[in-house]
């Protein structure tokens, strides 16, 4: 019989909570269709185990990676590759679920039979992530652009194997960050039934490691880098106009403000790292221009100024102007006719209301 679920987990330090990942994960499946792999990412093998603890048997199996590369997408793909099961997902190691999860999700598999399931989210200080924000109501079939699946950029869901073969979707390598960036964009958009579980148990994003690779500061050309490699890519150009525009709005929302409201002190911004970012929003405006309608009045300052400033110092001052920015300018779009377009600030604010008043 083919096992119903492989769940893949990188590990490169044995003093990440992986025993709390592990255990999660064995104590929730209720049955024995669901195996975890553990790959001990540039570690050795006896030290993961020491740090789990008791073995499962066939239920648990740990795999050696070395790349030499401060990654997990590495480790993620290598220990996909290596899954047998109709479906696969990832978990990082200092993550874990709630009780009954994962007897919850492949119920869910079994049946409602569909290629993609996306897991609901929750911070371990515990608030629920409204992500993706799709229409009310709707948790079957999800489109892209209309319950907005790219903001959910990690592959936090449940994906057949075919899936992931036929569109060639993995992670990239070598990157510091940004790896899941063009994967998720290929999964969302492509020609499968996504669904959403959204009222399920909690897959938990820990927030107690203390060694995170992403979190470890770098200049804009790594932090963009996947960004950068995406827009030019041929996938990016054969994009059809509406998910061209919505993924472009992702992107100057998440990646680029991000990345330039991390960076307040002129110490922070050189030539180099201007350019970066000048390059990534140029490369948007010109293949998407749509994309910048719904951002708010403060945003669009703000990405305009990354384009011309001509010196650090103006650039933080545009970045100071932003964060200074009143709650209206925030808010409103530069157009007040797109205040109502579901990427916008407005809408986006009236999605939160009506699914915190909806748990109620």
């Amino acid at each position: 019989m083919t096992r119903l679920l492989d769940v893949v987990i990188a590990v490169h330090n044995p003093q990440r909570p992986i025993s709390r990942a592990v255990r999660s994960l064995l104590d929730s499946a209720g049955s024995n269709d669901v195996r975890v792999t553990v790959v001990c990412h540039g570690v050795s093998i006896e030290a993961i185990q020491d740090a789990v603890g008791e073995a499962e048997g066939a239920r648990l199996r740990y795999l050696a990676f070395a790349d030499g590369v401060p990654s997990p997408a590495g480790p993620f793909n290598f220990g996909m590759r290596a899954a047998s099961a109709e479906y696969v997902t990832i978990m990082g190691s200092d993550d874990y679920i709630e009780e009954g999860a994962l007897e919850a999700w492949t119920r869910y598999l079994r049946a409602e039979l569909p290629d993609i399931a996306l897991v609901p989210l929750r911070h371990q200080r515990g608030e629920r992530l409204l992500n993706p924000m799709a229409r009310p109501g709707r948790t079957r079939d999800l489109d892209a652009v209309r319950d907005r699946l790219f903001y959910r950029t990690a592959p936090l869901a449940l994906i057949r194997r075919e899936v992931l073969a036929s569109t060639g979707a993995v992670l990239a390598e070598g990157l510091r960050t940004g790896d899941d960036i063009e994967m998720t964009a290929r999964l969302w958009t492509s020609d499968v039934r996504i669904d959403l579980m959204r009222d399920l148990p909690c897959y938990v994003i820990g927030s107690d490691a203390e060694d995170r690779v992403t979190l470890a500061p770098m200049p804009p050309s790594e932090q963009l880098a996947a960004v950068t490699d995406l827009l030019g890519s041929e996938w990016w150009a054969s994009l059809p106009t509406r998910e061209l525009i919505s993924l472009g709005v992702k992107l100057l929302r998440i990646h680029v403000l991000d990345a330039l409201l991390a960076r307040p002190a002129v110490t922070d911004w050189d030539p180099a790292g201007m350019l970066v970012v000048s390059n990534v929003v140029r490369r948007i405006a010109d293949t998407a221009p749509r994309a910048f309608a719904p951002l708010s009045v403060a945003d669009r300052r703000l990405l305009d100024a990354s384009m011309t400033s001509s010196s650090p110092e103006e650039l933080v001052r545009a970045i100071s102007s932003r964060r200074a920015a009143s709650r209206w300018e925030v808010v409103r779009p530069t157009n007040l006719l797109k205040a109502a377009d579901r990427e916008a600030v407005p809408v986006r604010y009236l999605h939160y209301l009506l699914e915190n008043w909806r748990r109620q």
